[in-house]
C-alpha cells in the first residue's frame, strides 16, 4: 500500500522506511497553537486531526493520486504542562533542566485519512531522565539536535544516554510509534475491504 506522510520530520520518514511501506511526502503546513483551558491530550488530537483535513484538502485541491494520509503529532508534557518546542537554546536549557531526575509523558497522536476514513490513535509513553550537569545539557546544546524537537531532545542522540527508564513505545517518543501505525494501516485494509 502506498501513503503520503504528511511530516517534515526525518525521524518520522526514517521509521516508516523501518516498517518498508511505500510513501510519498506531503508537507502541509498547519497551526499549533493550545487553546486556553485545552488539555494535552486534547490538543494532541485536535492538532492531527487538523492535519489531518489540511493534508486530504491539499490532495484533493492539488488533485494528487488518492492514497491515505498518515499524520502524527508529538507532544512532551512536564507537571500537565505541553513543553512545545524550544524557542531558542535557552528555552531548551531550561527544559531539559526541568527534566533532569524526573519523569514526564511523551504523546503521540497517529492519524489515517482516506475520503469518509478517518481514525486517530493515540499513545503515551513515560520517560525518566537521570540527572545531568549543565556542562552535559550544554554540550548536547551544542550540537544543534534540539531544534524543532517537542521537548528540546531527540531520544535517539547524545541526550539517550541520560534517559534510565521508558515505560511505553521507544518508537513513539521519536514521533511515530510503529506498531499504531501498523494498527492504522491494518483497519484501513479491513474498512476498504468492507465498502467493495
Amino acid at each position: 500500500m502506498n501513503i503520503y506522510l504528511a511530516s517534515k520530520s526525518p525521524r518520522r520518514q526514517e521509521l516508516l522506511r523501518q516498517m518498508d511501506v511505500a510513501f510519498e511526502l506531503l508537507l502541509v503546513d498547519t497551526p499549533e497553537i493550545v487553546q486556553p483551558g485545552e488539555l494535552p491530550e486534547e490538543y494532541s488530537k485536535r492538532v492531527t486531526q487538523e492535519k489531518m483535513s489540511a493534508s486530504w484538502n491539499t490532495v484533493i485541491q492539488n488533485e494528487l493520486p488518492l492514497m491515505p494520509v498518515l499524520c502524527a503529532d508529538t507532544e512532551v508534557i512536564l507537571d500537565g504542562k505541553i513543553m512545545g518546542k524550544p524557542q531558542d537554546e535557552q528555552d531548551a536549557y531550561q527544559m531539559l533542566k526541568s527534566y533532569a531526575n524526573r519523569s514526564h509523558q511523551v504523546i503521540t497522536s497517529v492519524g489515517l485519512i482516506y475520503n469518509d476514513y478517518q481514525k486517530i490513535i493515540m499513545n503515551t509513553t513515560e520517560v525518566t531522565f537521570s540527572a545531568m550537569t549543565d556542562e552535559e545539557i550544554k554540550h548536547y546544546l551544542a550540537s544543534g539536535n534540539y531544534k524543532d524537537k517537542a521537548g528540546s531532545y531527540g531520544i535517539q542522540s547524545y541526550i539517550g544516554q541520560f534517559i534510565s527508564r521508558i515505560e511505553g513505545c521507544f518508537d513513539s517518543v521519536m514521533g511515530l510509534p510503529l506498531n499504531t501505525v501498523r494498527e492504522l494501516l491494518l483497519d484501513f485494509k479491513r474498512h476498504s475491504k468492507n465498502l467493495a
